[in-house]
């Protein structure tokens, strides 16, 4: 069953939060245990929350989280701790490593049983360490938590990994205090569900990633050239603008926005030039231009005309994405 630990005074602030899943999909997979640690703004715990969950379906790999059928069996459903999570949650600001997959497949958890989600809005440490442009080799949770000394005990178990993205949240928050930077923070209520998988995306991203593509492709942004309408952007994990600032003005200006880097794509949007990981890394192993993200708003203020389609046209999913 659950277990609630209060340490002081409930107080309003963020609660860390990770979810352990029978697979990749929120639409059909099922959360396997959930764990929800609420910090101050200290970074000291206040209260903790946790509890495995029987999915009445099979865990999936066994081998990377441990939860086997057996020790699921009799645990509690969704439903019967949903309420004490959302007492936990509320009011608070989830933080999560990857959020949008936590986010999504308690939603989708929520829904599965006619309640509402348990949270309102979440902060994505993915993300928020990606502006902050740390020296680490690549973004995860366990390179994180070795570049700021947190223990990390047992991989893959919800209550430590909630309790170790604790100790990196502390530690990217005060690296985003010297820095004069700040998360940016999801509601809830601007996302949309995919039809198929279950995964949230903003609003403002999917209608950006959707919008009818009225210009031929334009090729690649050669250097020191221009932008011209019908170029793909595609945006790295290090920039120092929330994209979703910038999505509208790319497409009003007649560019398109992918999620990710394929041979249609133009031009990587990165603050981080010398980045040794990710999406950076890759743009510049296949020779496209990196761009800031202020550099990218300039150049939008002066777009060449490109070339109309026929008609205007969804985006083509068929092509395989490189990454």
């Amino acid at each position: 069953m659950s277990v609630a630990r209060a340490t002081m005074e409930r107080m309003a602030g963020w609660v860390v939060v990770d979810v352990e899943t029978s697979g990749m999909t929120p639409a059909v997979d099922r959360v396997l245990s959930v764990a929800a640690v609420v910090v101050d703004d200290d970074g000291e715990v206040v209260e903790e929350f946790t509890s495995l969950l029987n999915p009445g379906v099979d865990p999936g790999p066994v081998h990377v989280h441990g939860l086997t059928p057996a020790l699921l069996a009799g645990k509690p459903r969704f439903e019967d701790i949903a309420p004490e999570l959302a007492r936990v949650l509320e009011g608070r600001t989830v933080v999560a490593h990857n959020a949008t997959f936590d986010a999504s497949f308690l939603a989708a958890e929520a829904r599965r049983v006619g309640l509402e989600p348990p949270l309102t809005q979440y902060v994505c440490t993915l993300d928020f360490a990606g502006r902050l442009h740390l020296s680490t080799r690549d973004l995860k949770l366990a390179t994180l938590a070795e570049h700021f000394g947190v223990e990390q005990r047992s991989a893959h178990d919800a209550h430590d990994d909630a309790l170790v993205l604790a100790g990196v949240f502390s530690g990217l928050r005060a690296v985003a205090d010297q820095k004069g930077a700040a998360p940016s923070v999801r509601q809830l209520e601007a996302m949309v569900a995919h039809p198929e998988t279950g995964f949230l995306v903003s609003t403002v991203w999917a209608e950006a990633v959707a919008a009818p593509r009225l210009w031929r492709p334009a090729g690649r942004l050669k250097r020191g050239g221009g932008l011209v309408q019908g170029m793909e952007v595609v945006f790295t994990q290090d920039v120092d603008r929330d994209p979703e600032e910038i999505v509208g003005l790319v497409v009003d200006s007649g560019l398109y926005l992918a999620d990710r880097i394929t041979s249609r794509t133009s031009l990587a949007v990165c603050d981080a030039p010398n980045a040794v990981r990710g999406r950076a890394a890759f743009a510049r192993k296949k020779g496209l231009e990196l761009v800031g993200s202020a550099r990218l708003v300039e150049m939008l203020a002066d777009v060449a005309p490109g070339r109309p389609v026929g008609s205007a046209r969804p985006v083509d999913d068929a092509q395989e994405s490189l990454f």
